[in-house]
């Protein structure tokens, strides 16, 4: 198959229902909104690594981890860590090849694509060695998912943790009706303290989603491309996310292709 094949095989086999959801569906469902689509777009498409968390099961993390992978760059091949020896063997630089390493989750459960214990350390390494890295974890808030991760049972040290560029947790809400889901808070990597800090929130009285102050991760990338380049690639996300939009598009397939045809 070809890579782009692959690729959407791979994504594809995340769902656990039967059904890939796309960042259309879960726009519509205002589950995200554009402005946070857009900005996980540019980030992901241009190498970063991301985990999606939420506590309880059914909260969609799976699903939104799904709708950023198709993000990637289209030189981009995933590669998910089927047994241990898959990160083992990544922990040196590949020539000539771009990979994503996707766990399917950090979990001790005996699944495919899950990973515990010392490989945890080892699958958050490979940053080091310029792979990006997906995957969700079942935490809440930032400071239970550092200490599960920052612990010595799954050895994932402060410096690869902080490398980490983006980390989105899930809210579940049962309502009378069914359940609502959304992304309630977005982290990025904080390059000027060294940490992670809030970018984006989610308001439950108003049901809308709160940018708090300029990604200092976008300030990185740009310290590679002109201001003005990035703040039109930027623009450029929004718009192509709010096309999408309008489109009608859904189809997870179609919306990859969107994706790698837009440039």
């Amino acid at each position: 198959m070809s890579l782009f094949e692959d690729n959407l095989a791979e994504i594809e086999g995340l769902s656990q229902r039967g059904q890939t959801l796309s960042i259309v569906d879960l726009i519509n469902a205002n589950t995200i909104d554009v402005d946070m689509s857009a900005f996980c777009l540019y980030a992901v498409s241009n190498g970063a690594s991301f985990l999606t968390s939420a506590r309880p099961g059914n909260a969609g993390k799976t699903t939104l981890m799904a709708c950023l992978l198709t993000f990637l760059a289209s030189d981009v091949r995933i590669v998910p860590t089927a047994n241990p020896s898959v990160i083992s063997m990544m922990q040196a630089p590949i020539r000539d090849q771009k990979l994503c390493i996707l766990s399917h989750e950090i979990g001790s459960g005996h699944w495919f694509g899950y990973i515990w214990g010392k490989h945890v350390g080892q699958f958050f390494n490979l940053m080091n060695e310029g792979h990006q890295i997906a995957s969700c974890i079942h935490a809440d808030t930032l400071p239970e998912m550092h200490d599960i991760l920052v612990s010595k049972e799954l050895g994932v040290n402060e410096r690869d943790f902080a490398m980490l560029e983006l980390i989105l947790f899930m809210k579940l809400i049962r309502e009378s009706y069914g359940y609502k889901r959304r992304v309630s808070a977005i982290y990025e990597r904080d390059y000027e303290k060294g940490k992670h800090h809030l970018l984006y929130s989610w308001d439950e009285k108003t049901d809308t989603f709160i940018k708090h102050g300029d990604s200092t991760l976008l300030n990185e990338m740009a310290k590679t491309k002109s201001i003005q380049q990035v703040s039109d690639e930027i623009q450029e996300s929004k718009f192509f996310i709010e096309s999408l939009v309008k489109s009608g598009i859904t189809n997870f397939r179609d919306v990859r292709k969107m994706v790698l045809g837009r440039k």
